[in-house]
């Protein structure tokens, strides 16, 4: 990306990097900014140069301009990188990566489904996680991988219990 990071408009830089309806790694990202500033601010030190902010097979990857030796921000980056690994991409909620055709991203049963539509409009022959060799946590009914509800709903996720599939 061409544009400099701004650490005084630290959302504002994140949203042109991470795009506006991905909330969910949004905040994240822009908590562990906001705490490396501090700590610069604090120690007297520039600010890190953010070259990069993207998402990659599912997983978020902040990339530096240079090398820092700094271990609070080499930490503060990889706890926002784990904590995203376990994050919706849009809305924060408890996920995990989920394959949608050839695509992958990080999103909850609700987005995987609206991802999933979305997809299908374009090639009708997508599904949700159609290579997953895991039965235990995949839904039956659309695929999704993850929290399942057990019991008298059977073995599917909330939205496809919600949708009375």
């Amino acid at each position: 990306m061409t544009d400099r990071f701004d650490y005084d408009d630290i959302r504002g830089s994140v949203e042109k990097h991470l795009a506006k309806d991905n909330v969910g790694w949004i905040r994240i990202v822009t908590e562990c900014l906001e705490d490396i500033k501090e700590h610069c601010d604090g120690e007297e030190k520039t600010y890190p140069s953010v070259s990069q902010i993207k998402q990659k097979f599912g997983a978020l990857r902040i990339y530096l301009g240079g090398v820092t030796d700094d271990p609070f921000i080499q930490s503060s980056l990889e706890d926002a990188v784990q904590k995203a690994g376990r994050s919706c991409e849009r809305c924060g909620n408890v996920s995990r990566i989920q394959c949608i055709g050839a695509w992958y991203a990080n999103l909850c049963c609700w987005h995987a489904h609206e991802a999933a539509v979305e997809r299908s409009e374009k090639f009708p022959k997508i599904g949700l996680n159609l290579r997953s060799k895991s039965a235990t946590l995949q839904c039956r009914s659309c695929g999704y991988l993850g929290q399942i509800a057990w019991g008298v709903s059977g073995h599917r996720c909330p939205a496809c219990v919600s949708k009375g599939w």
